[in-house]
């Protein structure tokens, strides 16, 4: 039995399909995903239809275009021009699929891995992290979940506070989660540099993988396409991480990881129809 995790799958269900052939998956093995498994690509629906239909042999994080699609379900939020959520959001099991999804875990762990969207601040423990993660699922799954998802949108507080309570806490952790790239060394986030770590980046901000982890686990995350992936090697020596999204509804690769042995697989996109890069 193998457990493959894989990158940003962002609605490319053909490209799922391919790259399970190539890994040869079969009864017993496990299928986990980082998060974003709708927008940008072509088949939301069909994505979704497909991981719910693999059961128990699938699990996921949630992302932030996975928070967006359910904002848009739940919260009455308009869709935004890049969006590719239109089949999703009209079909008739749509309901039962958006509720399925609002269930899933924000943080999942193994023996030696923690799975994260966006990844984990240095600012968090792994008992920090994993509080704040139930907190969030708490707020996605029960019956108060519409005000979330309407007053989810927003940057601030853009610094982790023990003291925070209410929507601002709830929102700095959905924002560490999912849309976390640069941060300084006090946590603050920086939301608006999405290229590479090769570009220029704003004064006093670094990608979060560059400091030091205090969470003792390999930390597993997707997110940032335009690093086209990332392995320990680019991390701080203390945060041993992979990043697996390689921009599959960029029409680049999908990637996955086995968690067993720290194999990389890697496939062309199959969709034909490509997303706009951040």
């Amino acid at each position: 039995m193998s457990t493959y995790i894989v990158g940003d799958i962002q609605g490319c269900r053909d490209s799922l399909r391919t790259l399970l052939a190539r890994v040869d998956f079969r009864a017993g093995d496990r299928l986990w995903c980082v998060g974003d498994l709708v927008n940008r690509g072509p088949d939301s629906l069909a994505t979704l239809r497909f991981l719910r239909g693999l059961g128990d042999a699938f699990s996921t994080v949630l992302g932030n275009h996975d928070l967006h699609y359910l904002a848009l379900v739940f919260g009455g939020h308009a869709q935004r021009s890049a969006d590719t959520l239109g089949a999703l959001l009209t079909a008739p099991d749509g309901p039962s699929l958006a509720d399925w999804l609002r269930h899933q875990p924000m943080l999942l762990e193994t023996d030696d891995a923690v799975l994260a969207h966006a990844g984990v601040p240095h600012v968090w423990d792994l008992p920090a992290a994993r509080a704040n993660a139930r907190a969030l699922e708490q707020a996605l799954r029960g019956a108060d979940h519409p005000a979330f998802f309407q007053a989810m949108y927003g940057d601030k507080p853009t610094r982790w506070n023990e003291t925070l309570s209410g929507m601002a806490r709830l929102r700095v952790i959905a924002n560490y989660l999912t849309r976390m790239r640069l941060v300084n060394a006090d946590g603050d986030m920086e939301f608006a540099h999405k290229g590479g770590v090769e570009q220029r980046l704003p004064a006093g901000y670094r990608p979060w993988f560059s400091y030091p982890s205090r969470v003792s686990k390999t930390i597993v995350f997707g997110h940032w396409a335009a690093l086209s992936g990332v392995g320990p090697d680019a991390c701080h020596p203390a945060t041993p991480a992979y990043g697996l999204d390689t921009g599959c509804s960029w029409g680049r690769t999908l990637s996955a990881l086995r968690l067993e042995d720290r194999r990389m697989f890697a496939v062309p996109a199959a969709e034909s129809t490509r997303a706009a890069a951040p």
